[in-house]
């Protein structure tokens, strides 16, 4: 499609990956602090930063699908769907 290249493609992964990464850093490092200043939120924003480390390669796969529908690649949106589906069930087991 017009205006949506490899390398804004590239670009859209290489954003969602950083983005999970700096939410779970900010996260975890309130998370310590809070933590060690005997707060209770402490806790509660240590298992956030990791739920969203462990989120982050989902929100990575969901990328995946939208650019490659996007781009016409319909075969490879279809595959990323299922990886992403298998991380669901995956998930709940």
């Amino acid at each position: 499609m017009e205006g949506f290249s490899e390398k804004h493609f590239g670009k859209l992964i290489q954003r969602t990956l950083q983005g999970g990464i700096f939410l779970s850093l900010v996260l975890l490092f309130l998370g310590i602090g809070l933590s060690m200043a005997g707060s209770a939120a402490g806790g509660s924003l240590l298992k956030a930063g990791v739920l969203a480390l462990l989120l982050t390669p989902a929100a990575r796969v969901t990328m995946l699908i939208y650019g490659y529908w996007r781009g016409g690649e319909r075969y490879f949106a279809l595959a990323s769907f299922v990886v992403l589906a298998l991380l669901a069930v995956s998930l709940l087991v």
